[in-house]
């Protein structure tokens, strides 16, 4: 069976548009008729060989992701199967992938970083606690909206405690840029595993490129294994630094003991940077070159001789009051062309 644009599937989802091709299967815009929403459609085609294997995994992609309700994980609305094609109807994002992002910026600034890593670690441990493993966790499953809101996608080779394994012992699964020693050395993933994938993606986001590359996947993972992750620049800050390369460490043991420990711990780094800047920004005063600032002038009000402390018809004031005189009012914030430093 082939997909064309504007085929109706299972009488209800309009295929509008082909966004994604692969081996396995492909992925569409769709449009619900009976709800009157936009949906992404996931395909498993039908020309493959061992398609009865390929069903058994998107099957498994449904049941994994079936009861993970967050704001932070893209939902699945429905799985269908016909003519020996399964379809997977998700909640559509039309957002870029944190991917895209690193590709147009490079390194990004941590308060703007934060926000989304801290939204990803959340919704892994909701995915944690359900049993399911991500096992993929990468910047491109990781979509960013433009008002900053975060979306995990893409469970297709998660792995659940609560069901039958459908990967053999010994087999490599995962995206070697990202993936965790264990991984790599075909051990079971565990939700380490996916804080150790989210500490690579902090990582890049940091420096703008990931901490180890190769001339083949092979070489990359078993980098993973073996070679000490390369440090940090000196101005990243030094608690979010020594956090993130233990998420980066060796031994699954010696990570943050779950996701949302990274999430919480994130949190307090982020507000911590955020208040530091808003100090800095409002101690800052920005004049434009060859200006002044203009000279603002306060005096205490004029009195009379007859009003002086001391002289007749005035009462002295008290010891107190001549030793520690009240601060005149705080006088206005520059005005005319000087202008407060706006956060960047």
């Amino acid at each position: 069976m082939r997909l064309i644009e504007g085929q109706l599937i299972h009488r209800r989802y309009r295929l509008d548009r082909r966004l994604a091709q692969g081996g396995m299967g492909e992925v569409w815009k769709g449009y619900d008729i009976q709800l009157g929403r936009d949906v992404a459609i996931k395909a498993l085609r039908g020309d493959i060989s061992n398609v009865e294997a390929k069903l058994r995994r998107l099957r498994t992609e449904a049941h994994n992701s079936a009861n993970l309700a967050h704001p932070n994980i893209a939902a699945l609305f429905e799985y269908y199967e016909h003519d020996g094609i399964g379809f997977l109807i998700m909640e559509y994002v039309p957002s870029k992938s944190l991917a895209d992002l690193f590709h147009e910026r490079g390194a990004m600034e941590p308060t703007e970083l934060l926000p989304i890593l801290i939204q990803t670690a959340r919704g892994l441990f909701v995915a944690h606690s359900h049993g399911v493993i991500h096992r993929d966790v990468k910047p491109a499953n990781i979509m960013v909206s433009t008002d900053g809101e975060v979306k995990i996608t893409d469970f297709g080779v998660s792995y659940s405690t609560n069901q039958e394994q459908i990967t053999q012992d010994g087999m490599v699964v995962g995206t070697a840029q990202y993936i965790s020693p264990e991984q790599a050395q075909g051990r079971q993933a565990t939700a380490q595993s996916d804080i150790y994938s989210l500490g690579i993606v902090a990582y890049e986001g940091l420096c703008g490129h990931r901490p180890f590359t190769g001339a083949t996947p092979v070489d990359i993972a078993a980098a993973h294994v073996n070679d000490p992750v390369p440090p940090l620049p000196d101005s990243v800050d030094l608690q979010l630094n020594q956090f993130v390369m233990s998420m980066l460490s060796k031994d699954p043991l010696d990570r943050p003991a779950d996701a949302l420990v990274v999430a919480r711990t994130l949190s307090r780094i982020e507000r911590r940077l955020l208040d530091q800047q808003t100090a800095l920004n409002d101690a800052t005063i920005v004049v434009p070159s060859g200006k002044r600032i203009p000279r603002v002038v306060s005096s205490a009000p004029h009195m009379s001789d007859a009003a002086k402390p001391g002289l007749p018809g005035h009462p002295r004031q008290s010891p107190s009051a001549e030793n520690n005189p009240q601060p005149h009012p705080p006088a206005d914030r520059p005005a005319g062309n000087a202008v407060w430093k706006e956060q960047k």
